[in-house]
């Protein structure tokens, strides 16, 4: 049987006409409760957001004393920094890869499968696996484009809010390789969370959008600017109290963030059951009048 027959087919309850205006209202006013009630809890979603990132910018921008004398940094997107902070740029602390062309043609029968990472794999701040994909590569790029526990993964291109935004690399799918359009940065000299969270202030992507090459809905940024990319450096103990600052803060924002996003989840589950009960007969038409 064709689809359009299944359709044609399909039994459809049909009230009388006065009682379908008095469930068509009843639903107008529910629906519209919970769908206010949604919008209040994805503002919150929002505004806590917004506040994550305030905190974790003020605070590897700014550090943990609001009375530290400060200096000024040299760059205009940056403001002063405290006095005994350094500038580094990111090519000094760490080896700044490429990875892998797609879309290669190989003549040769020793391929290997692997799982990579696409520019959809890396959000600011955390990994989006769900829907990693495959490539077959030769075993030398298999090893060339590997990626290893600690690197920190940089975007180069998309729309301009995912351009740097990246998180640490900590195995979650092992092995992995990354494609060409995410930058996987070796450190050397610094401990990958302080670059991590560095790349996801409002500051740091104040330097990727001045830098970035943009065409009409899209903008990118080259290996070259991301290694040229300036690191406020405190102190190694002072870099560990700003983390551990940052890290503990961040889970009772995560977790506020986890019960708010359950919450909304709940509600549109209620939204449409409450449509499924109204429109099959379950609820009293005299329970839905005003």
């Amino acid at each position: 049987m064709r689809h359009v027959e299944v359709i044609e087919n399909i039994p459809i309850p049909v009230p009388p006409a006065a009682e379908q205006k008095v469930i068509a209202d009843y639903l107008d006013r529910e629906t519209a409760r919970v769908d206010a009630l949604v919008a209040e809890k994805e503002k919150m979603l929002a505004l806590l957001e917004e506040k994550r990132a305030a905190l974790i910018s003020r605070a590897v921008t700014r550090g943990l004393d609001p009375n530290v004398p400060t200096k000024p940094s040299g760059l205009d997107w940056l403001g002063d920094i405290p006095a005994h902070w350094e500038i580094w740029r990111l090519k000094y602390l760490a080896d700044v890869r490429g990875g892998l062309t797609l879309g290669k043609k190989y003549s040769r029968n020793d391929l290997v499968e692997m799982a990579y990472l696409r520019v959809a794999n890396v959000q600011d701040g955390y990994l989006k696996l769900g829907d990693m994909q495959t490539v077959e590569v030769t075993p030398e790029e298999a090893e060339n484009y590997l990626l290893q526990y600690g690197d920190v993964l940089m975007n180069e291109g998309g729309d301009i809010d995912k351009l740097g935004r990246g998180c640490v690399w900590r195995e979650e799918v092992n092995p992995c390789l990354h494609q060409n359009h995410v930058f996987s940065v070796r450190l050397h000299h610094v401990d990958p969370e302080w670059i991590a969270f560095w790349s996801s202030t409002l500051q740091a992507k104040r330097y990727f959008a001045q830098r970035a090459k943009r065409s009409t809905n899209l903008a990118s940024i080259s290996g070259t600017n991301i290694k040229e990319l300036p690191v406020p450096m405190p102190p190694e103990n002072g870099r560990t109290r700003i983390k551990n600052y940052i890290g503990d803060f961040t889970k009772k924002i995560a977790s506020v963030q986890f019960e708010t996003q359950h919450s909304i989840d709940l509600l549109k589950e209620r939204r449409t059951a409450l449509i499924t009960a109204a429109v099959t007969g379950q609820i009293p038409i005299d329970e839905m009048r005003e």
